[in-house]
């Protein structure tokens, strides 16, 4: 028999989660790697795992409604994975393969269909990897994965970006907003980006931003007021952010709300109080679920994003985290913005 070690959910969190309580490490499942009964699926050994801002919302009561089930207390938390099949009794998937989707957070797991609804989570079903470009398995939970996506989709239809117009991009050295601004350049617009600290502001500039500025130490309406107007607004933060970049609007803008970890740990929410701009503008403001645009650019994303990576065209900044023990730390440092890019905790090292 083999330790089974898994992250369960210990604590519902009043605030910021307690990085040594909330999410614990238990070691007490064992799994006969040999003999357990795969039930016409696959067994896998986890290799890294995303860690998201989302993930503080599944963080409550499961009597507490949201857009994705709650994490029940004292269960085996679930996200985004890259895993390697060791047995197969499928003919889709074969062992030794590498797949990529929502699973448990655990070292291996019996997933007796790979269709993720297994999970209770239509629409994201397994991948298996063609790793063609010999990248590292983690950047499948980074920038080849689910906040890749997200920002190679919110670049799409929901912003129809032009060349030429000014795009506003906060929380722009994060998993999402480093790669938006990449994008965003690649196509001919103006940047404009916000970071919480001066070495984030030198990351980003690298990056190719036109403007950026520590929102912790300069006035966001002021700086966009300086630099804009706002043709897109890709909004990651929420709160008095939004509310600046919504005075700050071109005619017709476009604003993407994909995030608002501003008000995650927050039991009162900010109210945004000039909603009425929109009218004034002509503004449409749209929530961006990655799930949604899957069917139209996923292909497109496969085909363009890990061939530009691999040829030095995009850069991809992460903070990897080594071991499940780091979980705790690694998701408030995630909340609190002391990580730099997309943050994973890898499980071995050849993953890397």
């Amino acid at each position: 028999m083999t330790t089974n070690p898994r992250i369960i959910f210990n604590e519902i969190p009043h605030g910021l989660p307690n990085p040594k309580t909330s999410l614990i490490v238990d070691n007490t499942l064992s799994i006969d790697l040999d003999n357990v009964p795969l039930q016409g699926g696959i067994l896998v050994k986890a290799l890294a795992f995303s860690l998201d801002p989302y993930m503080r919302n599944r963080m409550r009561p499961v009597d507490i409604q949201g857009d994705i089930d709650a994490f029940p207390l004292g269960e085996t938390i679930n996200g985004f994975s890259v895993a390697v099949v060791l047995r197969s009794e499928t003919p889709l998937v074969q062992a030794g393969q590498h797949v990529y989707g929502f699973m448990h957070y655990q070292r291996y797991s019996v997933i007796p269909s790979i269709d993720a609804a297994v999970l209770g989570l239509k629409g994201l079903s397994l991948q298996v990897l063609d790793n063609k470009y010999n990248l590292p398995w983690r950047y499948y939970v980074g920038i080849l994965g689910m906040s890749g996506q997200t920002a190679y989709y919110g670049l799409k239809d929901i912003s129809n970006p032009k060349p030429g117009e000014t795009l506003y991009i906060s929380a722009a050295c994060g998993a999402v907003g480093h790669l938006v601004v990449q994008l965003a350049k690649a196509q001919g617009l103006k940047v404009i980006a916000s970071c919480g600290s001066d070495q984030k502001v030198s990351l980003v500039k690298s990056l190719g931003a036109d403007h950026v500025f520590n929102y912790k130490t300069a006035d966001t309406a002021a700086e966009l007021n300086a630099h804009g107007p706002i043709d897109i607004y890709f909004d990651l933060v929420g709160g008095p952010t939004l509310e600046a970049a919504i005075d700050n609007l071109a005619c017709n803008a476009r604003i993407i709300i994909c995030g608002m970890i501003s008000q995650y740990n927050s039991d009162k929410a900010y109210g945004v109080r000039n909603l009425w701009l929109l009218n004034r503008y002509r503004a449409r403001m749209q929530g961006l679920v990655v799930i949604d645009w899957a069917d139209k650019y996923l292909d497109e994303f496969h085909d363009t994003v890990p061939r530009d990576l691999a040829a030095g065209k995009l850069k991809y900044l992460e903070h990897v985290y080594h071991g499940m023990d780091k979980v705790g730390e690694a998701l408030v440092d995630l909340l609190v913005g002391n990580n730099v890019g997309k943050s994973v905790l890898v499980l071995e090292d050849d993953v890397l």
